[in-house]
């Protein structure tokens, strides 16, 4: 899986990603590229057998959702091989207690991995339901994924309570899901930054049809 997970910098920080197609499409969290339009991606891509360092700078905003703290982003390099995505799962069939690790790169250690189980599917903070995990993250992981034992992703991490241990927390598969099937209506607008959604102009009312008379 070290070839899907990517790291996000930008002059402000870095953090974490993870390529979800073979055209350089990647997710990570809003609030790792948020202010920030200088973005470079750092992935390992196999050749001749070994993974190999590439940095991309040409990094496309692509749609932000500031409120599931969720942004896609596109790496547009033409010369770049076919990259290597990992597929985006379920939480319905997750189960507590059942282990789950985290690939990212905390304190700037690229594709670091760190394990522990769901504790639970349900926590609800600040109004919306997080998975729980006791998986250690710490600042470079969030955007990165949560994985099953099946590789498949199950949810984004994005924080962890300070002054603690063994409590963080990740957005859910299916948010992201949701983010990516309506990637339209949060496009990223360039001449409105801040602003996590596209506004479409309202329908024009219909003309009536001129009546032919006899």
């Amino acid at each position: 899986l070290g070839e899907a997970v990517a790291q996000v910098r930008t002059p402000g920080g870095l953090g974490s990603g993870f390529i979800i197609n073979e055209e350089g499409y990647l997710i990570t969290n809003f609030h790792v590229i948020e202010g920030e339009t200088q973005i470079s991606i750092e992935v390992y891509q196999k050749q001749k057998g070994q993974l190999e360092r590439k940095i991309d700078k040409d990094v496309r905003i692509i749609a932000i959702d500031r409120f599931s703290d969720l942004a896609l982003l596109k790496i547009d390099d033409e010369d770049a091989p076919r990259f290597k995505p990992v597929p985006v799962g379920s939480t319905d069939p997750l189960g507590v207690g059942e282990e789950v690790f985290a690939i990212g790169s905390p304190l700037g250690l690229e594709r670091t991995v760190t394990e522990g189980i769901v504790s639970t599917k349900t926590r609800q903070m600040q109004g919306r339901l997080y998975l729980q995990t006791s998986t250690q993250i710490n600042p470079g992981n969030s955007g990165g994924p949560l994985f099953n034992l099946s590789g498949e992703v199950v949810g984004v991490t994005n924080m962890k309570m300070t002054f603690s241990e063994g409590l963080a927390f990740a957005i859910p598969s299916e948010q992201v899901k949701y983010f990516l099937d309506h990637r339209d209506a949060y496009a990223y607008d360039s001449d409105n930054p801040s602003n996590a959604y596209r506004y479409l102009p309202p329908p024009s009312r219909p003309q009536k049809s001129a009546e032919t008379k006899d």
